[in-house]
């Protein structure tokens, strides 16, 4: 009797044992999937974030140049000014001593010699990024592709009322 005991709760503890292992590896595995899965959405919504204006980034047109036009006047006005003539209530404090302004966006003169992507890339990477000056920050931390397309199209539309006069503009 004693031996058959014995057998039995070591047979009861090892059967909890294996028990108790498969369900820390079913949750280990569990979990390595929900983590993985998880990864896959977060970089899904970054590669949508980085998408390159002139290669494989898309454009619903929603919300179009009236959210441009709210996105503008809540980022862009301090410094180029509710109208886009530079005159922002920080564009006077920009650039001391070296006496840099925010462009006057209204210019179409300037505006119709660059091409929507040259705005978008300023916008979403700073002036520098394109050789102008570096007090103009990049947004692309602030608003998603589909914003500064619509900022753009409020430029055009609304401030500058031009195009790019390049290749196939008007």
């Amino acid at each position: 009797m004693k031996i058959q005991k014995k057998f039995i709760r070591f047979s009861l503890r090892t059967a909890i044992r294996i028990i108790l292992y498969q369900v820390g590896l079913i949750s280990t595995v569990i979990c390595f999937g929900l983590l993985a899965a998880a990864n896959h959405v977060l970089s899904a919504e970054k590669s949508k974030i980085k998408a390159d204006v002139s290669k494989n980034a898309t454009w619903s047109g929603e919300g179009g140049k009236e959210a441009g036009r709210d996105n503008f006047l809540g980022t862009c006005s301090p410094c180029h000014g509710e109208s886009g003539r530079g005159d922002g209530p920080l564009s006077d404090t920009l650039g001391l001593p070296e006496g840099i302004k925010p462009r006057n966006l209204t210019d179409s003169k300037l505006l119709s010699n660059r091409t929507d992507e040259d705005l978008f890339n300023v916008i979403k990477n700073g002036g520098a990024s394109i050789g102008l000056s570096e007090v103009m920050p990049s947004q692309k931390e602030t608003f998603t592709d589909e914003d500064i397309r619509n900022i753009v199209l409020f430029i055009r539309s609304d401030l500058c009322k031009c195009q790019h006069k390049g290749k196939g503009g008007k």
